[in-house]
């Protein structure tokens, strides 16, 4: 579905499509052997599966997050926070952010908010969730959210005796030979298309994306 969405030319019913699949990923039970074998990339089929669905996720800016996310991806999800500067925030993008913070509340992120207690270990993680806390007005998933983060721990109480410094993980160790840079220009390319196509259809006359109002 993810190589087939990548040739598809509609890109509204692409990016509907995408947040479908990406739910049904993240949520189904039918589903833990694949999001094990996402979330340590271990083999070259599991790289390989990862890129595939980036490709195609990144019609959805909220998804690809959610998809570095489960793949313990958290410089790269950090990276694509920093571009959502440039994008058009719409409140359907907001909401979808919404959802994801309440998704890292859920079962199937437990081992993300462990690693909270790591923080040196993993400071991309800690600066992608302030990102997404940045992005989100003052609503339930902001203060969710907020108070998740409250409860990072501050790294000098969790010094150990023997002062070993633990390297940051600032992205998944078990792939390499995953060209990060050429998924991030990516990404950029499909939500300039994304941003053009809406420019088009607001040309025509036709329904847009619900804005913010100001």
């Amino acid at each position: 579905m993810a190589d087939i969405l990548l040739r598809e030319e509609d890109l509204k019913f692409a990016s509907t499509m995408v947040h479908t699949l990406n739910t049904i990923l993240l949520t189904s039970t039918e589903l833990f052997q694949l999001r094990n074998q996402l979330k340590d990339l271990k083999s070259p089929e599991s790289q390989n599966l990862f890129c595939c669905l980036y490709r195609s996720w990144c019609h959805n800016p909220v998804t690809t997050v959610s998809l570095c996310f489960l793949t313990q991806n958290y410089r790269h999800a950090y990276d694509l926070i920093q571009k959502f500067g440039d994008l058009e925030v719409t409140v359907d993008f907001l909401t979808e952010v919404d959802k994801l913070v309440q998704l890292i509340e859920c079962p199937i992120f437990t081992y993300l908010r462990l690693q909270l207690l790591d923080v040196k270990s993993n400071p991309y993680l800690i600066k992608a969730l302030y990102g997404l806390l940045m992005l989100l007005p003052q609503s339930s998933a902001f203060q969710l959210l907020s108070h998740r983060l409250q409860c990072v721990p501050n790294p000098e109480l969790l010094q150990t005796g023997d002062g070993a410094k633990a390297a940051p993980r600032s992205q998944n160790a078990d792939s390499p030979s995953i060209d990060y840079a050429e998924l991030l220009q990516h990404f950029e390319r499909v939500q300039k298309k994304h941003l053009e196509v809406r420019h088009q259809r607001s040309g025509r006359g036709d329904p847009l994306d619900r804005r913010v109002v100001l």
